[in-house]
């Protein structure tokens, strides 16, 4: 998802600068740990000038946004995927395949992913994070209103939604800052996933 604080490269030498300067970013991250990035230091490594970073990235919280950035649309395309391809209604199955499917997202670079959100500190950062957020609660909203065929409150939907997709996504976030083990752990997975079916029960059934 864009991050609207900055130039946004159209020609492809222009993107080759950016993928050179997020890969530098990277690197420095992974090798350095977040004490190492600077500016001057990314511009280094990816081999251009610090005012050719300054014209896409005015800073270093820009460069951590836009790494986040690229994890948020991998999780997105990921995501609605598994939900549009799905075949059925949207019972636990579903519900348990795009829920592991998005702790997999988080294991599959994993060293690199706690890096990025343990620098949610960052205001950029938080509103790259939240645009996903938001997206998945409008999947959510449409697999609710779907299921309840019309007997629940708009407004009540849209709460629910919200509660589980801001659960699921602040469960994840701690726990591979805090607890990175728990993740792989099956009782982990089935603990979300009841969570989230209770999402789909209402007091009137």
């Amino acid at each position: 998802m864009a991050n609207k604080s900055r130039k946004l490269p159209r020609q492809s030498r222009s993107r080759a600068t950016v993928d050179a300067l997020l890969q530098a970013t990277t690197h420095i991250l992974l090798n350095g740990g977040p004490e190492a990035l600077t500016t001057n230091h990314v511009a280094e490594v990816a081999g251009v000038s610090i005012g050719s970073l300054y014209q896409y990235f005015p800073n270093k919280a820009s460069l951590i946004a836009a790494l986040i950035g690229q994890h948020v649309d991998h999780e997105v395309e990921t995501l609605s995927k598994v939900f549009q391809n799905w075949q059925g209604p949207a019972g636990e199955p579903l519900i348990r395949m795009a829920i592991n499917a998005f702790i997999q997202i988080h294991l599959d670079d994993l060293e690199l992913t706690k890096l990025l959100h343990e620098q949610v500190s960052y205001l950029e950062c938080r509103e790259a994070l939240r645009q996903a957020t938001k997206h998945f609660e409008g999947l959510f909203v449409t697999l609710l209103n779907a299921h309840f065929e019309g007997q629940v409150a708009s407004n009540l939907v849209a709460t629910k939604a919200f509660v589980v997709t801001n659960a699921i996504d602040s469960l994840v976030q701690l726990t591979l800052v805090e607890n990175t083990p728990l993740l792989s752990e099956p009782v982990f997975l089935d603990e979300l996933v009841n969570m989230v079916m209770q999402a789909f029960r209402h007091n009137t059934d």
